[in-house]
């Protein structure tokens, strides 16, 4: 079974996401991402993993050819903290596998689309085996 929560931003995707972590994290795998605020005012964007590991996915700071809006993409960092977590969900994953974020600025990681359609379609894309 596979559950897609879409909506425009601000309707609570991510809050929902949290909630049902809270309720039993033992159960899920994955990551969700959240603003960085300064003084109030949105500067960037964190990834936070099941396992609370965190990186900047984006940030106004941030030199990047990977950009959205006034935001540089920090693309091998995002990789670094997403990608162990859910590779580790292939070829199959025993829990619920969250992915808060399929957006601009996570589509810059072509390893992430990889992983993601993996994960979604279960077949082995462009080298990244999957049990049958």
């Amino acid at each position: 079974m596979k559950i897609f929560i879409t909506g425009k931003p601000g309707v609570g995707k991510t809050t929902l996401v949290k909630r049902l972590y809270s309720l039993a994290p033992e159960r899920f795998r994955g990551f969700w991402t959240e603003e960085i605020r300064e003084r109030g005012r949105r500067v960037g964007f964190k990834v936070i993993t099941t396992e609370g590991r965190e990186g900047v996915l984006a940030h106004v700071g941030i030199d990047s050819p990977h950009r959205v809006g006034k935001y540089g993409v920090d693309v091998r960092g995002f990789e670094e903290v997403v990608l162990p977590i859910l590779e580790s969900c292939l070829p199959l994953c025993p829990k619920v596998v969250l992915i808060d974020e399929i957006g601009k600025m996570e589509l810059f990681s072509e390893r992430f689309v990889k992983v993601v359609e993996s994960i979604t379609f279960r077949r082995n894309i462009r080298g990244i085996p999957v049990a049958r």
